[in-house]
């Protein structure tokens, strides 16, 4: 960015090709250009017979301007910004500039006059150039001019009232950007022919917002009264374009009708008082709603919600919908407006800027300030019914739960179900010999908490993962041999010394276990196992190298007394030789049945 004393500020877009100013006179070769028009080159050694270079020619730059022929039609005080057509017309001119001969290694300088109004015109059309058609993001096209001394003038409303809200170049260049990224807006598809002939009051006044919406001026026609269908004069009506084009109405009318016919409209909205019969729209097939509010003022929000959901059944039919006030700006920028924050997520100023590049002129004076503070509400209604539909979805299609993963059981919450009767617990298979019957099921039980010790009146335990006993004996396999069924039964006698009947050596087992007392000789190392409910051993061929330690601790050489009540089964720790170690192996092995290791079954060496 420069500044030329006297002829105004250059603002470099595209290094050594676009470049943005500002001149009280037209520039010419003579008008000082502070940027270098060449890069300087690196020094390099020549030799001395080489002849000397002849230093290239300096070109000026080129100056083309817009000012006297883009012109913006204002309604009042407002200024700009400038529409679609004239960012069309803008990018042919530049672009036939730019293609010329002559101008291929030159400098081009867009210029406006310096005051407020064309330099924010100027800006805003170079930066919605850089995003439209160059493809350029919204912070790169903004960059070269966020900055600008003096600031660029902010754009106002097309109303007669004191302007109390204010787009500026920012608000339009997101809103075109946001609206190119949602496929709402596009120069591919964009006939500039069609988009100046109808935007003309005597053409029929309406210009297409996006592929689904029209705003337009209101038709005027008598009779204003609907005509009742299975009547003459409905009959009478043109049903088709051809008949349109061929019949006496006004041209604005006719317009207005052929064009609706030929492009899909499927939805007329009136807004306004009635100044024409709406069964000419009727005879077309299209449908005509009256939303009337008053002029001026803004729509309330269960009307809005009204339109809103006529809008999408509408669209998503594949047809368009034609809005309308008495001008086709306030009111009508109201509800098109609210519907595209609604679907799209613009914030109020960028839908009030996007339309007004559409259409010049749209939403005036308090309805600005209305679309600020609903743009929430209406954002919060696109996401409730998204919801609704997805659960109405979820409903329609039941999904059957499949089986649990191994990792989705693990990592699961465990809890305990409540126990409100026998017949909710049929799951657990209470009925002997139903092992078949209870297998999906089971499935879908939580697990039991480990460690903790559960009272159980099952007759066996086949169906837990944790096996259950009445007792602190080992479980033996059928396979095992002699030895460790030997083993399994002097552990059984031991436990089983005192007079004491079964159940009661369980209660001082469990409160031996919630006093977590030592209970050993000072002299005497001993080995205690803290006896549970929940413990189970299997005698299986699979870890041979332990076998013998189990087997030791199992049956020891020399029983030592216990204290009575004291719930362990202490015995003294023998270091066996390894000769008899080795004799006291066989083909059986001593293995827990579950893989976790807690306070249930575990053994606790006291000292």
């Amino acid at each position: 960015m420069a500044t030329n004393s006297g002829y105004g500020q250059v603002i470099e877009y595209i290094q050594d090709r676009l470049y943005l100013a500002s001149y009280d006179n037209p520039p010419d070769a003579r008008t000082p250009f502070p940027y270098p028009l060449e890069q300087p080159r690196s020094p390099s050694k020549r030799s001395a017979r080489a002849q000397p270079s002849t230093p290239s020619k300096k070109r000026s730059p080129v100056y083309f301007t817009v000012d006297d022929v883009l012109l913006y039609n204002s309604f009042h005080a407002d200024f700009g910004p400038l529409h679609i057509g004239h960012l069309y017309r803008f990018a042919v001119q530049f672009h036939e500039i730019l293609g010329e001969p002559e101008n291929r290694d030159r400098a081009v300088v867009f210029y406006s006059k310096t005051d407020a109004r064309s330099r924010a015109n100027a800006a805003c059309l170079v930066a919605c150039y850089m995003v439209l058609i160059q493809a350029w993001p919204p912070h790169l096209a903004l960059a070269p001019i966020a900055q600008a001394d003096p600031p660029y003038m902010p754009f106002r409303d097309a109303g007669y009232s004191q302007a109390d809200f204010i787009l500026n170049i920012q608000d339009v260049v997101y809103g075109v950007w946001k609206a190119k990224e949602q496929s709402l807006c596009s120069l591919r598809d964009f006939s500039l022919e069609e988009y100046e002939k109808f935007e003309r009051v005597d053409m029929g006044d309406f210009n297409w917002i996006t592929p689904q919406f029209l705003a337009f001026a209101s038709p005027q026609h008598q009779p204003i009264a609907p005509i009742p269908q299975n009547t003459p004069e409905f009959a009478a009506l043109p049903s088709t374009v051809s008949e349109v084009l061929s019949s006496k109405l006004p041209l604005p009318f006719k317009n207005v009708l052929a064009h609706f016919s030929s492009r899909n409209i499927g939805l007329v909205v009136r807004l306004n008082s009635e100044l024409y019969s709406p069964s000419y729209f009727t005879a077309l097939g299209i449908t005509h709603v009256d939303m009337i509010f008053e002029d001026g003022t803004c729509p309330p929000l269960p009307l809005v919600r009204r339109f809103i959901k006529m809008a999408h059944e509408t669209i998503s039919k594949k047809k368009g919908i034609a809005v309308h006030c008495k001008a086709g700006l306030g009111r009508t920028g109201c509800l098109i407006g609210a519907y595209l924050i609604y679907r799209y997520g613009f914030t109020a100023n960028e839908i009030i800027a996007f339309m007004r590049f559409m259409r010049p002129g749209m939403v005036v004076g308090p309805q600005q300030h209305w679309l600020h503070l609903n743009q929430g509400s209406f954002r919060e209604w696109w996401y409730e019914d998204s919801m609704k539909e997805k659960l109405a979805q979820m409903q329609a299609a039941p999904i059957t739960p499949g089986r649990p993963t191994t990792r989705q059981r693990a990592n699961g919450p465990v809890a305990t179900p409540p126990n409100n009767g026998h017949s909710k617990r049929a799951a657990l298979g209470e009925i002997d010999h139903n092992e078949g019957a209870g297998t999906q099921a089971e499935e879908y039980l939580p697990a039991p908490t480990p460690g903790q010790p559960r009272k159980s009146h099952r007759k066996d335990s086949r169906h837990h993962p944790y096996a259950r006993t009445t007792s602190g004996s080992l479980v033996v396999d059928k396979d095992g041999n002699k030895n460790g069924e030997q083993t399994s039964h002097r552990h059984h006698r031991l436990s089983n010394d005192s007079s004491e009947s079964e159940e009661e050596i369980q209660l001082r087992m469990l409160a031996k276990r919630s006093s977590r007392s030592p209970v050993a000789s000072p002299s005497q190392r001993s080995v205690s196992y803290s006896a549970t409910v929940t413990a189970s051993y299997t005698l299986n061929d699979d870890d041979r190298e332990n076998w013998g330690d189990a087997a030791a601790y199992a049956a020891p050489k020399t029983p030592v007394s216990t204290k009575s009540g004291s719930g362990a089964i202490a015995v003294t720790k023998v270091r066996t030789s390894p000769r008899r170690a080795t004799d006291s192996r066989s083909e059986t092995k001593v293995r827990k049945a579950s893989g976790r290791v807690g306070s249930a079954g575990s053994p606790t060496r006291v000292k």
